[in-house]
């Protein structure tokens, strides 16, 4: 986030804070659940028309349920959605589907939702060489994936409205403030270059994030 040129907007990173923190979680939410929601629009697309979005509808709505269970599963940088909101009586069942989708079939493969079977073959002249595995893996029915979009709508909401209380909040502090403190406020986070080399996704970010790291290839 670079300075604009003279007269232009600028843009600063708020000082922690309760609210700044409180902030960053909302919007990092809806986030997550704007993926979730991508995704399953893009495999009702394939559904209805067919083509390599359909071969990937799968994956698509196995991803969904990842991104939408990141929002409630526990975590130690960002409280569960479930602080904030609540989710509505209509699709509760509907919540439950998708987390053991998420725990059985996506994220762990225990559900008969994917089973894999062993075939022999043969022959007038008898058994053919070679065993075959067939896996057979059934999705979230197409069903369920409106009532899902629905939901999503509903929480994201919450959280925008919820998020505009706390955005109004911190506009009134900061204007508040001294001009020339904002300006003294960092313009962009802490940037830190690695090499793919040294690629990791162990490292937690903090409660109120203030850096950012890249990682590239000797080749880019």
């Amino acid at each position: 986030m670079n300075d604009a040129s003279e007269g232009g907007l600028e843009m600063r990173q708020l000082p922690d804070s309760p609210d700044a923190r409180l902030f960053v979680e909302l919007a990092s939410h809806i986030a997550d659940l704007g993926e979730a929601q991508a995704a399953l629009e893009l495999a009702r697309t394939g559904i209805r028309r067919g083509g390599q979005l359909a071969d990937a509808q799968i994956a698509l709505i196995g991803y969904a349920a990842v991104a939408y269970c990141r929002t409630y599963f526990p975590s130690k940088v960002r409280t569960a959605i479930t602080k904030h909101v609540s989710i509505p009586d209509e699709h509760s069942t509907l919540h439950e589907h998708i987390t053991d989708y998420r725990n059985r079939r996506v994220a762990h493969s225990q559900s008969e939702l994917s089973s894999t079977f062993a075939y022999i073959g043969f022959d007038a002249q008898g058994i053919r060489p070679g065993v075959i595995g067939f896996t057979i893996a059934q999705e979230i029915p197409h069903s369920f994936l409106e009532q899902w979009i629905a939901l999503i709508d509903q929480l994201m909401d919450q959280l925008s409205d919820l998020k505009a209380e706390v955005e109004a909040r911190i506009v009134e502090a900061v204007a508040a403030t001294n001009l020339d403190v904002v300006r003294g406020w960092p313009s962009r986070p802490d940037l830190r270059e690695q090499l793919d080399t040294e690629f990791t996704a162990r490292t937690s970010r903090g409660r109120y994030p203030t850096t950012w790291t890249t990682f590239w290839s000797r080749t880019d």
